[in-house]
């Protein structure tokens, strides 16, 4: 994307999150500026201007960039982190694929359910923390309609007293199916079950640091803080960069409209407005984190690695590559390769060799 069509775009743009902001903030400056020029007397006018110097040296008291700079830090570190704490089945697919290869029905049906049910804590968890996963999913039935739950699990996760958010349930549903693998004798290598049970605990993990991130916010007194301060001072601006004549700091550029302060609107709020959407990357906004698409991707993944991929292997044969095998390049793509940044500068002699007795 250039920059051109970057700056007009509108969605997930500035524009988007600061308009109301925008249009609010130029109707009142115009209203004022225009009782200012039209409604007030000369005496009332002077107030004005007392006023507005007042207000000049309250927008200085406040230092919103490094107050917005610190919030904005703090947001956005917390958002990445929720991020990489997603968790991905892609591991713990590969690790049970190793270590429980077995072709014949048996295998493939536990291969499938330990997969299933570490996404289906995934589904339970994320139901709980994000508003579009769980209009998905609203019911328990519809991950029955979809095949993450089965019936019987349906019925023996409603019948546990709700006290505290279940979606762990499944981990116990796993080991247990994973028990029975290892009964069966149906893993290759005696250490298969402990390596198995360490990805899949790393995947548990990740959820329940996902619950933990939800449930423990950024204190909402910080936020009050830098909320407050950004408005108040947008406020005090009103006032503060009125136009009222010659005599004032403020540049005959903007006689009518504020330029300036309305960059500053621009940038300001716009800070704020993002980190208000990156506090919660689980909701609805168009930079929150498409979890459905996720959910989905895994599903796939997961029966297309175990299932459909798992006979489908190339056989082992000599690889008939020459030992000094090179790529070859289209004219596009070729480059020269460096060598270093030395390697082909000539340097004069400048300098003689001078021998010194000591």
């Amino acid at each position: 994307m250039g920059i051109g069509s970057m700056l007009l775009r509108w969605r997930c743009s500035v524009y988007k999150v600061v308009y109301r902001e925008f249009i609010i903030f130029l109707i009142l400056f115009g209203i004022i500026s225009a009782v200012y020029r039209n409604g007030l007397d000369d005496d009332q006018k002077g107030s004005f201007r007392d006023s507005q110097k007042f207000f000049e040296n309250y927008t200085k008291l406040i230092s919103l960039p490094f107050l917005l700079g610190f919030y904005v830090t703090i947001v956005a570190g917390r958002w990445w982190q929720q991020y990489m704490t997603i968790p991905w089945p892609d591991k713990l697919m590969l690790t049970i694929q190793m270590y429980l290869p077995g072709s014949d029905e048996r295998s493939r049906a536990i291969r499938r359910i330990l997969v299933r049910r570490a996404l289906l804590m995934m589904t339970l968890l994320l139901r709980s923390i994000s508003r579009s996963v769980r209009r998905r999913f609203p019911t328990l039935q519809d991950l029955v309609k979809n095949g993450i739950m089965t019936r019987t699990e349906k019925q023996c996760y409603e019948s546990i007293s709700p006290v505290v958010n279940l979606f762990w349930v499944p981990a116990t549903w796993f080991t247990s199916a994973l028990n029975e693998a290892v009964s069966d004798g149906l893993l290759t290598d005696p250490a298969g079950n402990k390596l198995i049970m360490e990805e899949f605990l790393d995947f548990r993990a990740n959820c329940g640091a996902l619950w933990s991130y939800n449930w423990v916010s950024i204190p909402m007194v910080y936020t009050q803080v830098c909320t407050l301060a950004t408005y108040s001072y947008f406020i005090a601006c009103l006032c503060a960069r009125q136009y009222t004549g010659p005599s004032t700091a403020i540049g005959a550029i903007d006689i009518y409209f504020p330029i300036g302060t309305v960059l500053e609107l621009v940038f300001y709020v716009g800070l704020l407005k993002v980190a208000e959407q990156m506090k919660n990357p689980f909701g609805d906004d168009d930079e929150d984190f498409d979890l459905n698409f996720l959910l989905t991707r895994h599903l796939k993944t997961v029966h297309l690695g175990l299932d459909y991929l798992h006979d489908l292997v190339p056989p082992l044969k000599d690889d008939h590559y020459p030992s000094d095998m090179r790529l070859n390049h289209k004219d596009v793509s070729h480059r020269q390769q460096t060598r270093g940044s030395t390697t082909q500068t000539n340097h004069p002699a400048r300098f003689k060799t001078v021998s010194s007795k000591i």
